[in-house]
């Protein structure tokens, strides 16, 4: 896990929680006790960018209030998964802003069943710099990307 990372004398440096297989190291699991050295160039022989996370995670929202945008540029592939808690179906819409300046446009609308689950994949390569979601009734609802 790389929870910080900074430029100091031209290197990029990445700070890592790891754990280590040595015996004997009082620094495993400890925040910020593995230091990576290198290039940002360096960065691309790491594999492609992956990432997942989400506006929501059993979050109270109310009916017709759009989550906080969500990033979603820079990956090739993007999935969302939706679910919520309520005795009613909830349909939600999927907005997306492709010019990253706050011009919103619907791309889909998703109906999940009472107490349901759903998910969706975008087209591979689609592109858009922000996301958002809005439920069309409250209810305790879990909005989460996976990209890669």
């Amino acid at each position: 896990m790389v929870p910080d990372f900074c430029s100091w004398k031209g290197f990029l440096v990445l700070v890592g929680n790891q754990n280590t297989a040595c015996t004997g190291n009082y620094l495993v699991g400890e925040p910020q006790s593995n230091l990576w050295f290198g290039k940002t160039d360096d960065l691309w022989g790491f594999g492609r960018p992956q990432g997942w996370g989400g506006p929501w995670q059993q979050t109270k929202v109310n009916a017709g209030e759009p989550a906080d945008p969500y990033l979603m540029t820079g990956f090739e592939h993007k999935c969302l998964h939706l679910a919520h808690e309520s005795a009613e179906p909830v349909r939600f819409a999927i907005e997306v802003d492709f010019l990253g300046n706050g011009t919103w446009k619907p791309y889909a609308e998703l109906t999940v069943k009472a107490n349901g689950y759903e998910h969706h994949e975008f087209p591979s390569g689609f592109s858009s710099h922000w996301t958002r979601i809005i439920a069309n009734k409250a209810c305790a609802a879990t909005a989460q990307f996976v990209y890669g």
